[in-house]
């Protein structure tokens, strides 16, 4: 039985593999990082999060979607929190999800990550 058509892999290029670190939106376009590298596609964000489906990861700012087992730490400042990727990238959360991502245990108050 084949897998299931994906249209998110199908614009990826198949050299960037199928382990999404991260997404983040650049105007009409997606930014689509993986462990093997990074590509821009045309495609929204609600149809690659589709693809992807819930348990991968969560929409944590308006323009950033992060697989959940990217997170290396986190950082907090202020009123401002922050995740560190696997791929050293730093990604904004925004202030409407903080509460909801750390109670599902994306990271800790302290800075520490996640569980």
């Amino acid at each position: 039985v084949a897998a299931p058509r994906s249209p998110l892999f199908d614009k990826l290029p198949p050299r960037l593999g199928r382990d999404v670190l991260c997404m983040r939106t650049e105007d009409h376009y997606l930014r689509v990082y993986t462990s093997q590298g990074e590509a821009l596609i045309l495609m929204r964000m609600s149809d690659a999060e589709a693809s992807l489906g819930q348990s991968a990861g969560r929409r944590v700012h308006r323009s950033w979607w992060v697989a959940r087992s990217a997170v290396r730490a986190s950082v907090i400042e202020d009123k401002t929190t922050r995740l560190i990727l696997t791929n050293g990238l730093t990604v904004p959360v925004s202030r409407s999800r903080r509460q909801s991502l750390r109670e599902q245990g994306w990271f800790h108050e302290d800075g520490s990550g996640k569980d």
